[in-house]
């Protein structure tokens, strides 16, 4: 740890099979114009060149080697053995802007009543866009984020930056389920942790073949989840039904893709149980895809493909679907 005065912050990296990026990664956090004090990497079981290119900053990182356990179990592990006062998490494919600690500093010196700092990201690689954003930025009461944070996961993991006391006092983040980020900010709410939010780019965040998100279904079904477990922190309950009823929508058209058309339009059936908080066009798409379900099996291929083709093209004029989800 260095001497600086204030608080300090340890940089924490879970790495699996990451060879191709962990190199930038942690030349974008050691290049901070505020560094941290200190640089924690996991290596979650890597077989590939991982352990070599992380040799290659041996004097100026810390390597934790496990056996391969997760990514949840890997981030656990490192805000663990962290030392700081605050702990910045990093994807160990994603980057850092220059300025992301010096900002972030002088922000947790102006809020001391806040426990997670996060700003702004942009995806690049196999596709870019801009990541979602909170209705305002600044510090935010949990009341006020209920809603929106419900809605989508607008913080980035990357650019979070959390007080290590937050972590001792709510526990590890959940392992082996994709949404745990998610998941734990809502559960921050739930237990009235102060947030903040900076508009400013930091962070870019990796798109590419390997990305966990790539498993749509399982992803679905994750934020699925997250909103049946959280549903009671929103006084909006038109808009909780029109979540749920969206989210079923979306996993029955990925199990139709998969070809597990029965299991499909059981779902398509229960997400009509929250008709009521849909749009009219959102339940009649659901219906349709009913009916297509219930033909004979000759004619659901030819008909499901030219729905399917239908149902993206109303996606784009609608503004398409924000890109970390399915």
């Amino acid at each position: 740890m260095s001497d600086r005065t204030g608080p300090t912050i340890s940089a924490v990296v879970t790495a699996y099979q990451a060879e191709r990026w962990i190199a930038e990664t942690l030349e974008s956090i050691l290049g901070q114009t505020r560094p941290p004090d200190e640089v924690v990497v996991v290596d979650d079981g890597s077989t590939d060149g991982t352990a070599t290119e992380l040799e290659r900053f041996a004097n100026r990182i810390r390597v934790i080697r496990q056996p391969n356990g997760g990514y949840q179990a890997g981030m656990n592990r490192a805000i663990h053995e962290a030392r700081g006062d605050f702990v910045a998490l990093c994807g160990a494919d994603d980057t850092w802007e220059p300025r992301k600690l010096e900002w972030q500093e002088e922000a947790i010196r102006e809020h001391p009543q806040v426990d997670v700092f996060s700003a702004h990201a942009v995806f690049f690689g196999r596709f870019e866009a801009e990541h979602a954003r909170p209705p305002v930025g600044g510090a935010i009461d949990g009341v006020d984020m209920r809603e929106s944070l419900f809605r989508v996961c607008w913080i980035s993991t990357s650019s979070v930056v959390v007080r290590r006391a937050l972590f001792e006092r709510m526990g590890p983040f959940m392992e082996h389920f994709m949404c745990e980020d998610w998941h734990y900010w809502m559960q921050c709410l739930r237990a009235g942790v102060r947030f903040f939010y900076d508009p400013r780019l930091m962070v870019g965040y990796r798109q590419h073949d390997g990305n966990m998100t790539n498993d749509r279904l399982t992803m679905r079904a994750a934020v699925s989840l997250v909103h049946f477990w959280h549903a009671d922190l929103v006084n909006d309950r038109r808009l909780v039904r029109a979540v749920h009823a969206d989210d079923l929508f979306r996993i029955a058209r990925l199990l139709v893709e998969e070809g597990r058309l029965h299991e499909a339009r059981r779902t398509f059936r229960r997400s009509l149980r929250y008709a009521s908080g849909a749009s009219a066009s959102a339940n009649l798409r659901a219906l349709t895809w009913i009916a297509v379900l219930s033909m004979p099996v000759s004619a659901q291929e030819h008909v499901g493909r030219m729905l399917t083709g239908a149902s993206r093209a109303l996606d784009s004029l609608r503004g398409g679907r924000h890109p970390s989800l399915p």
